[in-house]
């Protein structure tokens, strides 16, 4: 994934070993580095150097990738230079950026991103995307909750990236066991991930300060993509579908609909029994727009059923499986839409989670 010719790329992270990876990924795009510690070097480096590409943390020590931004856009020599922020946290002022990730960052698209924007930077004006992927974008965090983010997603960052260049080595030159040793180790960090977004999820959910972001979806379309990446996901697996052919609309928050159907069929995977069969029924109730999820295994205790959408609560049997927050945070979420989710369930007869939206009104 070369690029010529060479470019020069700022790269500014007060993390050691993640400013050592993105040096890394960067020299082996084909392209020259200039590595800072702080914000306030960084800016030093670019005045000096007129780099063609920023690539920025977002909570360094003397001055904040934000304001690194602001200073850069400010100085006329350098105001269309590209930026790429990097950040554990989701800063209101994300956007200001030419484009923005979330920790942990996937390698690939992280490569694609910098090929795309050295290729394109003869161009006036940087182009702007909207925060791409943090759990939390347009909230507010507590401050111990940024704290917890920067923390701990920051250094996991830097593992995972270190993990994927070391799973490309060993493709080349590692066995089969190296490769798959390297595999378990990415779905650990991948989990740890989820866990670290559930929990600030929760968090922001508790305190009323997760935003939504409204935009006209097809409920059956939207359904039908989700259950046809997870026949891919888990091809032992039989997933049903049963929908009207008519569109039925609905003003939703897409990513945040996606993690509450998801955390349905993820449990019904999880606890589905032997049976390997998860129905999923799409229908249309007046005003509402109802999504079930059937899986065919053991059921659920009663005792349990009136505690599931607790935060930190676990049905018995469930053999440690999840951290007890996924329910939680899809009842929260559908609540914020104006919904409803609930489930039916007895001991031998599997469980149905249905969760009701109202339709947009026309």
């Amino acid at each position: 994934m070369k690029a010529e010719p060479a470019s020069l790329v700022l790269v500014a992270d007060d993390e050691e070993p993640t400013l050592e990876i993105l040096t890394t990924v960067v020299q082996d795009l084909g392209h020259q580095v200039l590595a800072a510690r702080d914000g306030e070097e960084a800016l030093r480096l670019a005045q000096h150097h007129a780099p063609d590409l920023i690539i920025t943390d977002f909570m360094m020590p003397r001055r904040t990738g934000i304001e690194l931004i602001r200073a850069v856009r400010a100085d006329s020599s350098l105001s269309t230079t590209p930026i790429i922020l990097i950040s554990a946290a989701s800063p209101a002022a994300a956007n200001e950026a030419t484009h923005f990730f979330g920790k942990p960052v996937h390698l690939g698209d992280l490569e694609e991103t910098i090929a795309r924007l050295l290729a394109d930077r003869p161009s006036g004006s940087p182009e702007r995307v909207a925060p791409v992927a943090g759990p939390l974008s347009g909230s507010t965090r507590p401050e111990a909750l940024n704290w917890l983010a920067h923390e701990l997603k920051s250094p996991l960052s830097a593992v995972r990236m270190s993990v994927e260049l070391l799973r490309r080595r060993l493709e080349t030159i590692g066995n089969e066991q190296d490769q798959s040793r390297v595999q378990v180790v990415m779905r650990g960090l991948d989990r740890m991930t989820a866990l670290m977004n559930s929990v600030l999820d929760a968090a922001a959910l508790g305190e009323g300060k997760l935003a939504l972001r409204h935009t006209a979806v097809d409920l059956v379309g939207f359904v039908a993509r989700i259950i046809a990446l997870w026949r891919d996901l888990h091809p032992d697996f039989e997933f049903t579908l049963t929908a009207p052919d008519e569109r039925l609309e609905l003003e939703l928050d897409e990513p945040r609909i996606q993690q509450v159907f998801e955390n349905l069929l993820s449990n019904a995977v999880k606890y589905g029994g032997a049976r390997k069969l998860v129905e999923v029924h799409v229908t249309a109730r007046g005003g509402q727009a109802v999504v079930s999820v059937r899986d065919h295994g053991p059921g659920i205790p009663a005792a349990d059923l009136p505690h599931l959408f607790e935060r930190f609560h676990r049905a018995a049997g469930s053999s440690g499986q999840g951290h007890g927050l996924g329910l939680f945070i899809a009842a929260a979420l559908t609540k914020l839409h104006g919904g409803t989710i609930g489930v039916s369930s007895a001991p031998g007869k599997g469980s149905t989670f249905s969760l009701s939206l109202p339709r947009a009104r026309t």
